[in-house]
């Protein structure tokens, strides 16, 4: 159960939801502070601006008043101003910090400060606790006598709306954060939907159904990326499949002839008794089937390494052209015996894999020498612009439409006696050079086979291999 709630949470959806919370929050949070913040301010410049209209009433009033005598006998000529201002206390003090007029409220003790015109603030706590603020001020009776006028504000009513007010801003904001989670993941499943209708269509794709794509129309723009790759993949496989097909389809046709040769030999050598020179003979003969059979099987592992592997070659720099001389030397003789002439041209210096070039450059050189008509000539050329090795010959035979046949696996002309593997060989080999193997039929109706050992410039394959 821990494992599911784990996997849950690490979902998209419970991300998004605390996401939409936490931000919500710290924004009600942000807006709750700067509200909180403003109030206050506004309410204590209002005191203030209160305070000062009294100062200044204050000091008018106090300038008629004798002196300190009259003021401290008659407090109500400064006292009933104060009637209706609830939260507000008055406090008149001499020289000496004598009380001249006092509030009924219990307010902090006060100080003679000797102030001047100049209104100055006062703060503290009474003697039961309450916060007290207030503005002091000079002002002078009609005997020239100096007297601290003193404005008080309770704070305790103060503090008890902020604490309110505060009080109601944290419980938005829980409203808040809970109406946003709610929306977030309300919103987040709806956004999902063409999520789980893209996953229910993969998930209907099957082995015999892979020509089925994914319909980009349900796809949300940010996905459109993912459901164009999920479909260029399985556009990939399909056509695995359908080359991993046609391969068995193949492999099972070519060895059907040579395994059905080996058994009717072998049943007629088994149906009646013969010598050991017949025995001799049909052993010979399957040994030869064999052969070709264990050249077949060898050549398909050689190709299907070749086009599957994506490990470095081990290349170095070698002379194509002293290659070829070599390979030309070797099939001497085969093409004596055909009466065709082998002429070889240029020179090209590439960072190949050796055993892979010889190995092109047999399958090439086999297949013209092969498939030309005697008295014909087979030109080897040597390109530095391609790079790579041209092999041009006539034809001895029609060639089929289009020539990319010829690259097919087990194809071989009528009379060829091949497996037909040599030139998907060749071509394979090019490719992991990162270059390309391409036939062309020219105007004088010669087939021209041109292997491009190299994606552009020699120094590009040379950092590829190793």
């Amino acid at each position: 159960m821990k494992t599911d709630w784990r996997r849950a949470w690490r979902g998209l959806t419970p991300r998004v939801v605390l996401g939409f919370a936490a931000l919500t929050a710290a924004l009600m949070v942000a807006c709750g502070v700067y509200l909180y913040q403003a109030l206050r301010l506004e309410l204590g410049a209002r005191d203030r601006d209160e305070q000062r209209g009294k100062i200044v009433l204050f000091r008018q009033a106090l300038a008629g008043v004798s002196d300190a005598g009259m003021l401290r006998r008659n407090p109500d000529w400064l006292t009933h101003f104060m009637v209706g201002h609830d939260g507000l206390a008055l406090r008149v003090l001499d020289a000496r910090a004598a009380v001249l007029v006092d509030s009924p409220a219990a307010l902090p003790p006060g100080l003679w400060r000797g102030l001047d015109e100049t209104p100055a603030r006062l703060s503290g706590h009474d003697a039961h606790g309450h916060p007290w603020q207030g503005l002091a001020a000079r002002a002078t009776l009609a005997d020239g006598q100096a007297v601290q006028l003193e404005i008080w504000r309770d704070g305790h009513d103060q503090e008890a709306l902020l604490a309110q007010y505060r009080n109601h801003l944290l419980w938005a904001g829980a409203l808040a954060t809970l109406v946003a989670a709610a929306l977030g993941g309300a919103l987040v499943r709806h956004s999902l939907r063409p999520l789980a209708a893209l996953t229910a269509a993969a998930m209907a794709i099957r082995p015999d159904t892979l020509n089925q794509r994914l319909d980009a129309s349900l796809a949300p723009a940010e996905l459109l990326g993912l459901v164009n790759a999920f479909n260029d993949a399985l556009a990939r496989l399909d056509a695995a499949f359908a080359r991993l097909s046609d391969y068995a389809a193949d492999l099972a046709h070519e060895m059907r002839t040579p395994l059905g040769i080996l058994l009717g030999q072998t049943q007629v050598a088994l149906s009646r008794g013969r010598s050991l020179a017949e025995y001799q003979q049909v052993l010979a003969d399957n040994a030869e089937e064999l052969e070709r059979l264990a050249r077949t099987v060898n050549d398909l592992l050689f190709l299907a390494k070749t086009e599957h592997s994506e490990a470095a070659l081990a290349c170095e720099w070698l002379d194509v052209r002293q290659e070829v001389d070599e390979v030309c030397e070797f099939f001497a003789l085969l093409a004596e015996e055909r009466d065709i002439q082998l002429q070889v041209e240029g020179a090209l210096r590439l960072p190949v894999a050796r055993a892979a070039l010889r190995r092109l450059l047999n399958n090439l050189l086999s297949n013209a020498i092969r498939y030309s008509p005697p008295g014909s000539v087979v030109r080897v050329a040597l390109d530095a612009r391609l790079p790579g090795v041209v092999v041009n010959n006539p034809p001895a035979a029609p060639l089929p439409e289009p020539l990319t046949v010829l690259f097919e696996r087990f194809y071989s002309q009528s009379g060829g006696d091949g497996h037909g593997l040599g030139l998907p060989i060749a071509r394979a080999i090019a490719r992991q050079h990162g270059g390309e193997l391409r036939a062309s039929l020219g105007g004088d109706g010669r087939l021209t086979l041109a292997a491009q050992l190299a994606p552009s410039a020699s120094l590009v394959q040379a950092r590829r291999c190793s």
